[in-house]
């Protein structure tokens, strides 16, 4: 049994005391090797990467992190192109869709190890709208370390949760030298905050990983490229500089609005990038810094309803919760972007257009407007309405033209334009 298989291999499990993607429209996942055994997998999604490490020798095929579903069978086939099989063990750093979409892919064969919270978080929230299979689900969990042997080296698994997420993990390849740090750093940009996460954690947690690590390691972040210890410290003394900032302007009578005006983190944007802005991490140390109030979010009464009533029935209640109890949930003009999204990939297109239809009419200032927009261009797309999807994808160009899978698209849809417009004149 594959949880015999586990048992070898680890060898201890003690107290070590002590958070949408767009998929990309190609798939395609660049390989590169990291050491004589260990392979960096990224995938495009458009304003950023998202990171697999994969160990491959003797015991067969090791993998940390599987990318999004839409991304899982580009995955499996680079994974092949390794040699080496079906993977014997999937680690993932946390419970992200872009870490443990590709999961089920590869069956129940593999032997998935994952924080004692993911199996939770994954039955809750917005998750339940990805209806995840079995085989996405950890087989072994932790709450604060773990070593396994493979491939003839020491892996150390170590929990660094409560900074982008609460149920975060760190993979060392101790022998090799490498460390998957997972969004602990995003790309060595500023930082990306789920709903369980805490700005005020990252600085704390990227100081012991730096007291943990070798000078030597190659740092493999979730998302974007690889980088040193020396970039981690960098890193760190943005993440200390920055706080001491908002801590202070907030102390003068300051909000985000006055530090916005003041360009306040202009010494550090050269970390903007990937999907954060120094602004938007300026909001983010500012609630971090004046302790927001969790409340619950409405994405669970949305499923619900969608299952009983369906999606036009669901976007009423939402609008109801939203105008008559503004202060009981947890609104954010990312909720129907959300939810659209996913019901996008599965393939539910005419329920996940309400809820896009809807994102547009409630949030029409929204930062996440470009990709309200690419979504409805997919959703009509896959319907077979190219008119339609090609006008929504214009939309999303225009206030995004940088972003790459908006161009693929938008380039895909005017050239079959074009050769629908030559074909008609020609008959």
């Amino acid at each position: 049994m594959k949880l015999a298989r586990m048992a070898s291999m680890v060898a201890t499990a003690v107290v070590f005391f002590v958070l949408p993607v767009m998929a990309s429209e190609n798939g395609a996942v660049e390989v590169s090797r990291l050491t004589d055994r260990l392979y960096l997998l990224s995938t495009d999604q458009g304003s950023y990467t998202t990171n697999t490490i994969a160990s491959v020798g003797s015991d067969g095929v090791l993998l940390v992190d599987t990318q999004a579903e839409a991304d899982a069978e580009a995955l499996k086939a680079a994974v092949e192109d390794l040699g080496e099989g079906t993977p014997k063990i999937i680690i993932n750093t946390h419970r992200h869709v872009e870490h443990v979409g590709g999961n089920a892919i590869f069956g129940a064969e593999p032997i998935v190890v994952a924080h004692e919270l993911v199996p939770s978080k994954l039955r809750s929230g917005s998750y339940l709208f990805n209806e995840f299979p079995d085989e996405t689900f950890p087989d072994v969990t932790f709450p604060d370390s773990m070593t396994l042997w493979f491939n003839g080296e020491k892996i150390r698994l170590t929990a660094m949760g409560g900074s982008h997420d609460d149920n975060e993990i760190i993979v060392h390849f101790v022998d090799s030298k490498v460390v998957h740090l997972s969004s602990l750093v995003n790309g060595f940009n500023f930082p990306s905050i789920d709903s369980d996460g805490d700005p005020l954690q990252f600085s704390g947690l990227v100081a012991r990983a730096i007291e943990m690590l070798p000078e030597d390691v190659i740092i493999v972040s979730g998302h974007n490229g690889t980088g040193s210890v020396e970039d981690l410290r960098a890193y760190h003394r943005m993440l200390v500089d920055t706080e001491r900032i908002v801590r202070e302007g907030l102390a003068a009578g300051k909000d985000a609005k006055d530090l916005k005006t003041e360009k306040a983190f202009d010494e550090w944007k050269a970390f903007a990038g990937s999907y954060v802005s120094c602004d938007r991490w300026i909001d983010s140390m500012v609630e971090g810094v004046e302790g927001q109030d969790r409340k619950d979010t409405v994405f669970e009464r949305m499923y619900y309803a969608i299952k009983e009533d369906g999606a036009s029935a669901a976007v009423a209640l939402y609008q109801k919760l939203k105008s008559e109890h503004p202060d009981d949930y947890d609104f954010s003009d990312f909720d129907l972007l959300l939810i659209g999204h996913k019901l996008l990939e599965k393939g539910k297109y005419g329920p996940a257009i309400t809820f896009l239809e809807a994102s547009r009419r409630d949030y029409p200032e929204s930062d996440y407007a470009f990709f309200v927009n690419y979504d409805l261009a997919m959703a009509h797309k896959n319907l077979g309405d190219r008119g339609a999807a090609l006008c929504y994808c214009r939309m999303a160009f225009e206030l995004a033209p940088e972003n790459e899978n908006v161009a693929r698209l938008l380039g895909e849809l005017e050239k079959k334009k074009t050769l629908t417009a030559l074909a008609r004149h020609s008959s």
